[in-house]
């Protein structure tokens, strides 16, 4: 007989629900019915695997524990669930290959002036364009988790000189050639030719890059943003493109999304916006089920579980 139930509400596909299989015997899965509330099927459930708000976060009188099918877990942080016993779990680390990828997209597609080739081409319009050739510069990546310990690696391979900020102590990778705290992040924008954000939301990191951080940078530079658009003050963003501080901004993600039809981020001439779909992968949805279903073994083997966020920090 199943001693826990969980209820799998986030990224259903067919290979998620064979991977589901595999779920230890103790545990009863349950798939939310397409197109019905969750919140009318969360009374008796344990665990979720998926995103739960504070209205149906009342009805889950039995929730143990919630496993979240993203990186940043800002979405949970209400106070109800924040201030409850609850455990919460990520998907950190299941990111890294697409995000750093899409990454770089955006740098190249930016540098290369492949947006204004692909417009020529449209027209039949044979015609050259000036490039930004990148080996050589220095990256600095705002964040050294997963995602942008991915994106010092591929960094290397572009021949970029790699500098990284992160608040947490860490033993620097060899991927990286300098690395500092917050207290380093004037010097680090000063460095940096390309600054890639891959941190999450917390109040520490809310428009964190404004006025002053920008204006530290060098002329020219470029700015792409892969994690979370509060990070930047997207008017201290915008001024800073206009004047040529940044000669280029690829964003996954505005401060508001959708971004507004009103954002003069749609007009830019300098800059490239996606969706927010940089974690897009054929892969990703058995990736995090697949994590999940060892964590649930680990749950049922009273075992500590990969990936628990630090509901204080906030990631």
């Amino acid at each position: 007989m199943a001693k826990y139930k969980a209820l799998i509400a986030g990224r259903y596909s067919p290979e998620v629900e064979a991977i589901s299989k595999e779920a230890p015997p103790e545990v009863e899965m349950c798939f939310l019915p397409q197109g019905e509330a969750l919140g009318d099927h969360v009374a008796d459930v344990d665990i979720i695997y998926g995103h739960i708000g504070e209205a149906d976060l009342a009805k889950a009188k039995s929730l143990r524990w919630v496993q979240v099918v993203s990186a940043g877990v800002e979405g949970m942080m209400y106070p109800a669930f924040k201030d409850s016993d609850i455990i919460l779990t990520n998907c950190r680390r299941m990111h890294g290959s697409q995000i750093a990828e899409h990454a770089f997209a955006l740098l190249l597609s930016l540098t290369r002036r492949i947006v204004t080739q692909h417009e020529f081409m449209k027209d039949k319009r044979w015609e050259k364009v000036p490039c930004i050739e990148l080996a050589g510069m220095t990256m600095g990546i705002l964040g050294l988790g997963g995602i942008g310990r991915a994106i010092a690696t591929r960094a290397k391979a572009f021949e970029f000189d790699v500098i990284a900020v992160d608040p947490e102590p860490m033993e620097k990778p060899e991927s990286v050639t300098e690395l500092g705290k917050l207290d380093w992040l004037l010097e680090f924008m000063a460095k940096s030719n390309v600054v890639v954000v891959c941190c999450p939301i917390t109040p520490e990191t809310h428009k964190l890059l404004s006025h002053e951080q920008f204006n530290a940078m060098q002329d020219g530079s470029h700015l792409v943003n892969i994690s979370r658009g509060k990070v930047v003050d997207e008017d201290a963003l915008v001024d800073a493109l206009r004047s040529g501080k940044l000669a280029g901004a690829g964003l996954d993600v505005t401060y508001t999304e959708p971004c507004p039809p009103e954002s003069p981020l749609w007009t830019e001439p300098n800059v490239i916006l996606t969706a927010h779909s940089a974690g897009s992968s054929q892969h990703i949805a058995a990736r995090t089920m697949r994590l999940f279903v060892d964590n649930l073994h680990r749950y049922v083997r009273e075992e500590p579980l990969i990936n628990v966020a630090d509901k204080e920090k906030g990631y």
